[in-house]
């Protein structure tokens, strides 16, 4: 039989060696990896290029707006624009007013600002006008002078296009040939049947478009 300190160290070593097992067993378990779940980080097969925004046909550009063709100098003098006997012709009391300059506002002074002429004839007698102006003003502005002036009347046989309209006891021709604007304007014009029949308004007027070459 073992003495009482012999059977004391058994348990000793006994228990040691329990011991020793347990901390090996308990040092598997703490180094065995969980097992991973699903990866939070992009893999290689789930990245991809960037889809574009757009899709379809591409829309075509919007057209440039064009301020079309320029305005042209005009450079015909009041006496070649409707000679003195043709002024004569219409009423011999008529002389030309070589100091005229148009009013702000008026037609003669867009023709004026639009590289054009502005003539004035003064009647003697009573100081009453016929003013005729000419202008080669562009196409964009031609054909803004064209469409405002068609709210008048159409006259026929004068230029290309022909419109009348009066405003405060004066007549008002606009007359359109080629890149040409003419605008004429008096208390003598009294109304449309001045330049629709064979009266002397319709024959100055008719002088003058035949200059405009």
């Amino acid at each position: 039989m073992f003495s009482t300190s012999a059977a004391r160290r058994h348990r000793v070593v006994v228990l040691a060696s329990v011991a020793a097992i347990a901390a090996i067993g308990l040092t598997g378990c703490v180094g065995t990896p969980k097992p991973a779940g699903p990866s939070s980080s992009p893999s290689a097969s789930a990245s991809h290029s960037p889809t574009p925004t757009g899709t379809g046909t591409p829309a075509s550009p919007s057209p440039t707006a064009t301020a079309g063709t320029p305005a042209q100098a005009v450079t015909i003098g009041c006496n070649a624009l409707v000679s003195a006997q043709t002024m004569y012709d219409f009423n011999p009391n008529f002389g030309l007013d070589a100091s005229f300059k148009p009013a702000g506002g008026t037609a003669a002074a867009t023709a004026v600002a639009a590289k054009g002429v502005a003539c004035d004839w003064t009647n003697q007698t009573s100081g009453d006008k016929v003013t005729i102006a000419v202008a080669r003003p562009g196409s964009a502005a031609l054909a803004g002078l064209r469409a405002t002036a068609g709210a008048g009347t159409a006259v026929a046989g004068i230029g290309e296009s022909a419109y009348f309209a009066s405003s405060g006891g004066t007549g008002r021709l606009d007359v359109f040939t080629g890149t040409y604007w003419l605008v004429a304007t008096s208390v003598f014009f009294a109304g449309a049947s001045d330049f629709a029949s064979g009266a002397d308004a319709r024959t100055l007027v008719a002088s003058a478009v035949s200059q405009l070459r």
